[in-house]
């Protein structure tokens, strides 16, 4: 019904920092969506974790930001990494983070946290990944549908409801 996909989280020196697999919903406006049931496994180099709650992810390759939205239907949070670029393929999404992340809380209240490696990067780079993380704040501010829980882009089809967290 829907493919799996692997999705990848690369640091600046080309390891793998996070991986998961999960399902590939439609995409909405040009935007790739994955669905990640609760019991998803991430794995990471320090041991990874198993989700509790349902998340769906979005990915596009001229957005210099990836979006996740997880949670119960009453209490959805943001992760949103900064990010150099993103990669979709047929069964690989693979984007590579530069450590800053902007959060979103239930009761939408944004923070940031990480940007204390971003003397890891270059001056060129670390002035992207802030203009970047301007310009989610700025969509967050504007009500941007990327951003809204509620918005197409997390709409989870009903069948997608019934979906088991892909066995490792």
């Amino acid at each position: 019904m829907y493919p799996i996909v692997r999705v990848q989280k690369l640091i600046p020196d080309g390891s793998v920092w996070q991986r998961y697999r999960a399902y590939r919903l439609p995409d909405v406006h040009g935007v790739a969506r994955v669905y990640g049931p609760a019991g998803t496994r991430w794995w990471n180099p320090l041991g990874g974790w198993v989700t509790r709650t349902p998340g769906i992810s979005l990915f596009h390759p001229g957005h210099p930001f990836v979006i996740s939205c997880h949670g119960p239907d009453d209490d959805k949070r943001f992760y949103i990494d900064i990010v150099r670029a993103s990669t979709v393929g047929g069964d690989l999404i693979e984007y590579l983070d530069l450590y800053l992340d902007v959060m979103i809380d239930s009761a939408r209240s944004v923070s940031e946290k990480d940007e204390q490696h971003l003397h890891r990067l270059d001056a060129a780079e670390q002035a992207f990944v802030r203009r970047a993380r301007d310009d989610v704040r700025a969509r967050i501010a504007a009500r941007d549908p990327l951003f809204d829980p509620g918005s197409e882009y997390f709409a989870l089809p009903a069948e997608a409801k019934l979906l088991e967290a892909v066995p490792d």
